[in-house]
């Protein structure tokens, strides 16, 4: 099966490749990221149409490419991919065999799950069947629940190890306590046991009796109460507007009535009282507003006549007292100007002289001025005589005559004062006056009508009661509300007694009556049970006591059986849980139970060692065809395989033979001294090269000695140059044995080792490109 053309149309960057014929070796060179890879995905996907998951990366572009692929087969037929199809179901191989062969994508020449992949050639060439001999050992570790080293397994949500296990020492303690049982005697302590409970049968059904008695009387009773309740509600209910809020506000609106009739007389009295002290007080003002009227004018003449004359008489007074302080020196000055002047006199006739006569002019002038001076102050002084006694004229006219000007001011003083106190005692009898007129007014007009206002809501609260009650009387009212509240404390009599048998459902008095009625209903049934017998407590205290004997006794018991019966339900929890059943549950009450249990165990240890012990069997006649069909697989490998000879030669002899090894599902190689070396400790050169080997050997097998063809994407980038070459030369043979390459490369010296084939058209060569 070779490739005869090929186009790539759309696929991401890519360009148009347009119609590429290929020969049988074909290189395709282009630099990195010119489009290499995506040209061999596109490839791929053009072949394995739907099927490319086992190709690591491939959707690089998020698109499926555009073109088509035209292969030949051995007779030179054409198919042309994807619309026949694709290329796994042409020649009949798996796409993971196809990318472990004959696809070398990413320089990546690893073989992936190698071991796996190994044994699925090796069936598919050889017709075994490894794979289900595996899952058939699986199956059988299954059914016998064993590891894989043959014991039981321990799994969560089975735990069959350790359920054994339990079950073994479970079994042990099952003996122990049977031991147990039988030296301490279980079944006749059952024995009495048994007894005793039909003792305390028989006192249970005379106790019943007794209860029916008991809930018989209740019936009774509560029947009884609740029609007494009912009854006493209903009257209690035609009682219902009788309060004891409204006897009290009937019986204080009466004694507000009488207070506020007793308050308004004395108002009244009040009234008649400030009537007559108003008209005193209105003579008395008009004695003392003439009085004042008179003292008044006379003030008006003091302010406005003798005040201004007095402060006159004041201020010259002041003035004439401070000429005085100069008189003195007056007299001095005139006294002393005179003797110089008789002097200057004497001195011009004994001697006249111009001196002389200017100090008789000069002391002539000063004696004049002094003398003058001194006769205005006198003037002055006479003067003020004559004013103060006009002053005194003057106010002798109104009683306030004085020897003095202090004397005058005094009285001056003493009038204003008692004119003050006349306007003073004016005002408050005028005060007074007014103070009177406003009670009045205010005990008329205000305080009377508000009483009488309190009268009138007093009168009408109590007539609103009387409507309400139709009670005409204070007292009337006052029996029935005492009547209702005899009936209330009836009603919470029985209330208390239904309580007290039946307790209560809420707060609400309906709820509970409701409530009273539902358990006397639930009891109606005893009401004709047991009438010949009345309930004694005395009587069913020692029932009771003599039950709490038998119990007692019975509880001994049970303490010497409570240990055995703890330890069998700790064997019946125990056991359940380690047999589990899903249709049964084994109860353990009985020594008898106790052996079915202990059976039940055996028989499950017995089973899960038999299904082991067949298990293994089964497996080790596996273990032994799966050894022996491993072993075949080296017939891919080995010093004469095609592997090895492929090896030898790429490697030119270094390394002569490759092993798979069996026990560690690994590829081995032996080189020409000897030294046998895993396939991962090889050099990353020797390493592609030994991989190139596999996949041209196991090519020529899977298609039973047909041709095919290999993608390659640069497989040798490691290799050094003389490597390089010998597998470039490797190519060439097996391209000139009838195999196809197409050979992917960035690498200059893949292009200068075929530079000559390529001159000479022995390999086709084509440069790949992107649009960008």
């Amino acid at each position: 099966m070779r490739i005869k053309e090929l186009a790539i149309t759309r696929y991401g960057p890519l360009a148009n490749t347009g119609r590429i014929k290929l020969k049988g070796f074909n290189l395709f060179f282009g630099r990195n990221e010119d489009g290499k890879t995506l040209t061999i995905d596109a490839i791929v996907k053009l072949l394995f149409t739907g099927k490319t998951r086992v190709f690591e990366n491939i959707s690089r572009v998020d698109e499926s490419p555009e073109g088509y692929v035209i292969l030949t087969d051995q007779n030179g037929q054409e198919i042309k991919l994807p619309e026949k199809g694709t290329i796994t179901e042409l020649v009949n191989l798996t796409p993971t065999e196809c990318r472990n062969i004959f696809i070398i994508r990413n320089s990546d020449l690893t073989v992936s799950s190698e071991s796996e992949f190994y044994t699925q050639v090796t069936d598919r060439l050889s017709g075994l069947r490894t794979a289900q001999i595996s899952a058939v050992k699986d199956n059988l570790l299954e059914i016998g629940k064993l590891t894989p080293t043959g014991v039981f397994r321990d799994i969560r949500g089975e735990k069959l190890k350790t359920r054994i296990e339990n079950a073994t020492s479970l079994i042990q303690k099952t003996n122990d306590l049977v031991a147990g049982m039988e030296d301490k005697k279980f079944d006749q302590l059952e024995e009495e046991n048994a007894k005793y409970k039909e003792d305390l049968e028989g006192i249970e059904q005379r106790l019943s009796d007794f209860e029916h008695a008991r809930k018989r009387e209740k019936y009774e009773k509560g029947k009884d109460a609740i029609g007494k309740l009912q009854q006493y509600l209903e009257e209690y209910m035609q009682l219902q507007t009788y309060q004891e809020e409204e006897r009290q506000l009937w019986w204080s609106c009466e004694r507000d009535l009488n207070t506020y009739s007793q308050e308004k007389e004395q108002l009244v009295q009040q009234i008649r009282e400030s009537e007559s002290k108003l008209e005193d007080t209105a003579g008395e003002l008009s004695n003392e507003q003439g009085d004042f009227e008179v003292a008044e004018q006379t003030k008006k003449k003091l302010d406005y006549e003798i005040r201004p004359q007095i402060e006159n008489y004041q201020n010259k007074h002041l003035q004439i007292t401070q000429k005085k302080r100069k008189r003195l020196f007056l007299v001095w000055a005139g006294l002393m100007s005179g003797i110089l002047l008789g002097i200057s006199l004497i001195g011009i006739i004994v001697r006249p002289s111009v001196l002389f006569y200017i100090l008789v002019c000069v002391f002539g002038i000063t004696t004049g001025v002094s003398a003058r001076l001194i006769f205005q102050l006198l003037q002055s002084q006479a003067l003020l005589g004559e004013t103060f006694e006009k002053i005194s004229l003057e106010l002798a006219r109104f009683g306030l005559n004085a020897q003095s000007i202090e004397n005058i001011l005094s009285n001056l003083e003493e009038f204003d004062n008692n004119f003050s106190k006349k306007g003073e005692t004016l005002r408050e009898l005028q005060v007074k006056k007014q103070n009177l007129g406003g009670k009045i007014k205010e005990l008329r007009d205000e305080t009377i009508p508000n009483v009488d206002s309190k009268i009138q809501q007093g009168q009408e609260k109590i007539e609103e009661v009387k409507i309400k009650s139709k009670e005409e009387s204070l007292d009337d009212y006052t029996r029935k509300l005492a009547r209702k509240q005899e009936v209330d404390g009836l009603v919470k009599q029985q209330e208390s007694v239904l309580t007290s048998h039946f307790g209560t459902k809420g707060d609400e008095l309906k709820d509970n009556i409701a409530f009273w009625e539902q358990e006397i209903s639930k009891l109606e049934e005893y009401k004709d049970k047991a009438k010949d017998k009345e309930y004694d407590e005395n009587e069913v205290a020692e029932l009771k006591n003599e039950a709490a004997n038998i119990e007692s006794r019975q509880q001994d018991i049970e303490t010497n059986m409570r240990t055995f019966r703890d330890n069998m339900k700790e064997i019946e929890r125990k056991a359940n849980q380690i047999l589990q059943l899903e249709d049964d549950y084994l109860n353990c009450e009985t020594s008898l139970d106790l052996q079915i249990l202990k059976d039940s165990l055996q028989k499950f240890i017995d089973t899960s060692e038999t299904n082991r012990e067949n298990a293994l069997s089964a497996l080790e006649i596996f273990e032994l065809i799966e050894t022996e069909e491993k072993e075949r697989i080296s017939q891919l490998f080995g010093k004469e395989s095609a592997v090895s000879r492929y090896m030898a030669e790429i490697t030119d002899g270094l390394y002569e033979q490759v092993i798979f090894n069996t026990e560690t599902g690994k590829i081995e190689v032996e080189r020409k001294d000897g030294v046998l070396l895993p396939a991962e400790k090889l050099s990353s050169g020797a390493y592609d090269q030994l991989y190139f080997s596999i996949r041209l050997a196991l090519g020529e097998r899977l298609l039973k000695d047909k041709r095919g063809f290999f993608i390659m994407d640069d497989p040798f980038v490691k290799a050094d140059l003389d490597r390089l070459l010998r597998q470039i030369e490797v190519l060439r043979k097996i391209a000139g044995l009838g195999w196809q390459i197409m050979y992917f490369s960035a690498k200059g010296e893949i292009q200068d080792a075929l530079r000559e084939d390529i001159n000479r058209g022995a390999v086709n060569y084509m440069e790949v490109q992107t649009t960008f």
